[in-house]
């Protein structure tokens, strides 16, 4: 037998841990190895909160491990992150992340050249597009609408391994470099579908078939195929009206025979312009009417109060929270014009002390639950609002006054009680568990059936939570007998400050609603 031990295995250690001793800990590197990271956390995120520590060059997001790389311009950056976060903890997307130094000295991306290897070839005419924040389906359609305006493309494939990348074979070395230039850190649609764009290594790209993820516009594949019959004489109609070659997604107006397309819907990509390179409606099919939300506080919010919210942007037919999934739910509209008010309004909002995030479901029907669990505030995990009276997009004259705005610090409150001052819009705030307002205003109208007015808060996240807590509060009154319900919609208009003194301060209610 052998005397010789074994080699040991390396040791996976925390530096919080105290058997982590000095000799275990990785030596200083420009780039650093964040773990415990939300699953929604975004590159923006990463750079909003880690900025303070100096200029980020570099970062590299791996969802699925929860963790990321974060490539510093200087290594002092790396150091003062390092030690910042062993003596504090810093937090990111709600998720408490712990920092260490990479083994890597520098971020390589796979794709990305050589600057070591002097054959042209490494420098290609093939780039690799990484999706960020993919809410759309990327098809070759949509790679080939944003990037044949920048020159002639050979081929396409899209892998979703990985995130989802997209290689594209430019016929020069000059389009490659233009769309790589014009097209980096842009969004394919407005809010999502960010593009992070390298040079691959790779020649040329092999195709095994046209599809929507791959694509070779110099061969006609079907053209090839040997038919195993002949074409009967009796030409009947194709139960598939498309012709072959034709584009599977029409509104994208391609043109497969040489891979170049129009640029309707394309925008420069400059830093000074909106970055938007296609128009979202464009996506928007009748059968989109499921929306995943995530990251909500289970604590705060049950199916009327998210209702509270999503009414605002469309009608709502069902809202399902996810038991399995906690701080998940899905909710169902009525019309898929709806779903893009969602993205472009609340989508990575803050509420409750947490960013949600809104995604379009690949599901084409919430189906209604028959026993639906319980809710820790012991309400239902479902609901119907299929005819709740409460949706403010039923009909043409109630759409027309109901235009969606962005979230904002003031509220516009409606069909209170005749004589509801701004004593008891702040109380109603207050009842209903959020803060109070700092500003109230009342309307002076005509008619006393009812009271309208506007509230201000000192930010966004306040305003909204007490949107989410009082919206559709209802107020019993002696001159009606059925209540009023207290409606909410956000206004982007400030309240002025008043020469008459009639703007009250609510502080103090404030403060005495949270000794409570």
């Amino acid at each position: 037998m052998s005397n010789i031990a074994p080699p040991t295995k390396r040791l996976k250690t925390d530096s919080s841990s105290p058997s982590f001793s000095v000799a275990q800990k990785p030596s200083p590197s420009f780039v650093v190895h964040a773990r415990n990271l939300s699953e929604y956390t975004t590159e923006s995120d990463l750079r909003e909160t880690l900025d303070r520590f100096g200029i980020i060059e570099r970062i590299i997001l791996m969802p699925r491990k929860r963790q990321a790389l974060i490539q510093f311009e200087e290594i002092t950056s790396s150091i003062n992150l390092v030690n910042e976060s062993a003596r504090n903890p810093i937090t990111i997307a709600g998720s408490t992340c712990f920092f260490n130094y990479s083994l890597n000295q520098k971020l390589v991306n796979k794709y990305e050249t050589s600057e070591n290897n002097g054959e042209e070839a490494c420098q290609g005419i093939v780039l690799c597009y990484t999706v960020q924040n993919a809410l759309y389906p990327i098809t070759v359609d949509v790679i080939n609408t944003i990037s044949s305006a920048f020159g002639q493309i050979y081929r396409i494939v899209i892998t979703k391994k990985n995130g989802v990348q997209a290689l594209v074979e430019f016929a020069s070395r000059d389009s490659a470099e233009k769309a790589k230039e014009e097209l980096d850190n842009a969004d394919i649609y407005s809010g999502c579908c960010t593009l992070k764009i390298d040079f691959s290594k790779i020649n040329t790209l092999k195709v095994s078939r046209n599809d929507q993820d791959q694509w070779d516009y110099t061969r006609d594949f079907d053209s090839q195929k040997t038919p195993l019959l002949q074409t009967p004489k009796d030409n009947r109609s194709s139960y598939n009206s498309r012709q072959p070659g034709q584009s599977h997604v029409k509104s994208y107006q391609t043109n497969r025979s040489n891979g170049q397309g129009d640029r309707n819907g394309y925008q420069s990509a400059k830093k000074d312009n909106l970055p938007s390179l296609m128009n979202n409606s464009r996506h928007n099919s009748d059968n989109q009417l499921i929306l995943m939300i995530n990251n909500l506080c289970t604590s705060k919010f049950n199916c009327d109060r998210l209702f509270n919210l999503l009414c605002l942007y469309g009608n709502v037919e069902r809202i399902k929270f996810l038991i399995t999934k906690e701080g998940s739910a899905m909710a169902m509209m009525n019309a898929s014009d709806s779903i893009l008010n969602f993205l472009q309004y609340i989508n990575n909002v803050y509420i409750f002390g947490r960013k949600i995030h809104i995604h379009v479901s690949n599901q084409n029907e919430l189906k209604p639950a028959i026993k639906p669990g319980e809710l820790p505030d012991g309400t239902p995990s479902y609901k119907d609002f299929s005819n709740c009276r409460n949706n403010r997009y039923s009909t043409n004259e109630t759409a027309s006054k109901n235009k969606p705005v962005a979230p904002a610090n003031v509220l516009h409150w409606f069909n209170a009680p005749p004589g509801f001052t701004e004593q008891d819009v702040a109380q109603l705030f207050l009842n209903a568990g959020a803060k109070a307002p700092t500003k109230v205003k009342v309307f002076q109208k005509k008619s006393e059936k009812s009271t309208t007015g506007l509230a201000e808060w000192n930010n966004i996240a306040d305003c909204t939570e007490a949107l989410i807590l009082t919206n559709h509060t209802d107020i019993d009154h002696p001159s009606s007998k059925y209540p009023y319900t207290f409606k909410l919609c956000y206004s982007a208009t400030p309240i002025l400050d008043s020469t008459n003194g009639n703007n009250q301060s609510y502080n103090n209610l404030n403060t005495s609603n949270n000794s409570d």
